[in-house]
Order: structure tokens, then sequence, then C-alpha cells
């Protein structure tokens, strides 16, 4: 009579049951000690990592075709990304904040036309919703979706360039982002357009 092989080379079951059973262990383990969290932004524990925007966008002022800004804001807004993206087919500096009141914003400026801006920016439809007072002679068109994780998206139009703010802030934040960026001077763009411009830095939203 032949040997009977181990139950494990039996069949691949109980293995899977094992494994089945450690890993919602391990879960259960985890979850009960309440350390292991998901938030997209401020870390719970530990400052938010912050890059240096302003150089980069300096760069970036280089080499586009239209006027680029980068206000600085005050105590409590955190720079944590800056990168480039496309929009219509033509580059566009993006760059995001941590908010005093623990939101995210990220600034878009771009040359584009203001309806091929808010259909390209991302893949999320939006429609005009309404308007918003940015200071006594600007204000901002407001595109939203009926979709409740499709963020709001404020547009200024200042003529040789749009600014584009969405994420996850109160409107105050939106507001204060867009004043103090059409408050800044445009960057300069003497000397020569960095080719390494695009190299994105930070975390993108």
């Amino acid at each position: 009579m032949a040997k009977e092989k181990p139950r494990i080379f039996q069949d691949g079951r109980d293995m899977t049951i094992n494994v089945i059973v450690i890993v919602l262990l391990m879960i259960g383990a985890v979850g009960f000690t309440g350390m292991c969290s998901f938030s997209p932004g401020r870390p719970e524990n530990g400052p938010v990592k912050e890059v240096d925007g302003a150089t980069f966008m300096g760069m970036e002022a280089r080499a586009a075709q239209f006027p680029v800004r980068f206000p600085q804001m005050p105590e409590g807004w955190v720079n944590n990304s800056a990168r480039r993206t496309t929009i219509g087919e033509a580059p566009a500096p993006v760059v995001g904040w941590v908010t005093p009141q623990e939101g995210y914003v990220q600034l878009t400026q771009t040359d584009v036309d203001v309806d091929t801006a808010v259909e390209r920016i991302d893949s999320a439809p939006r429609e005009e919703s309404g308007t918003q007072l940015i200071d006594d002679s600007h204000h901002a068109t407001v595109y939203s979706s009926p979709e409740a994780d499709i963020r709001d998206l404020w547009v200024v139009d200042l003529g040789d360039v749009r600014l584009l703010v969405k994420g996850e802030a109160v409107d105050d934040e939106f507001r204060e982002l867009l004043a103090a960026t059409i408050a800044t001077e445009p960057l300069p763009v003497e000397g020569d357009a960095d080719t390494d411009a695009g190299t994105e830095t930070g975390a993108a939203s």
C-alpha cells in the first residue's frame, strides 16, 4: 500500500483557508490598535512635506508663453506640490497647498480659452453654476457637478492667463488663494528657459 501524502499536498484548500484566517487576524489586530488610517490630505502624525514651488514656478515662467505667478501665501499655508501638466496640448504649471484649515487647493495657470481649460483640466464633467466675488474688480466663475465626489472648479480670466483653482477646502480659502495670485506680479522671464522645468516636484492631487 502506497504511503499517504501529507495533507498539505492533497489540495490547496486548506492552505488558502489558513492564509485567509491569518490575513483577517492581522487586519483585526491592526484595526484594533488604531495604527492604520487613510487620509489624502495632511498626514495625521507629522508635518506636511514642503516643496520649493517658487523655484519650480520660476523655471516655468521662463518656459511659458504667458505670465506665470507664484503667490506668497501667509503662515499656515504649506506648499506641498508643484508640477507641470498639459491643457489642450499646452503646458500648464500646477502648484498646490495644504491650507490652514487642513484642506487642499491647487492652482493651475494656462493661456488656453476658458471652455477648453474647464473641459481639459481633468476628466470630470462640470457646468457653470454661479460666480464668486474675489476682490473689487475680479470675480470667479464656478463650475460644479452633481456628483458628490467631483470638486468645484473656480476660474478667473485675467485676459492673458486663466487661473483655475480646485481642491477640498472652504470657499474663503479658494478666494484667498485667487486674490493673492491676482495681486502677485508675474515672475521674471529673463534668462534661458530651463529644459528641466517639466520635472515634477512633490506629490500630485
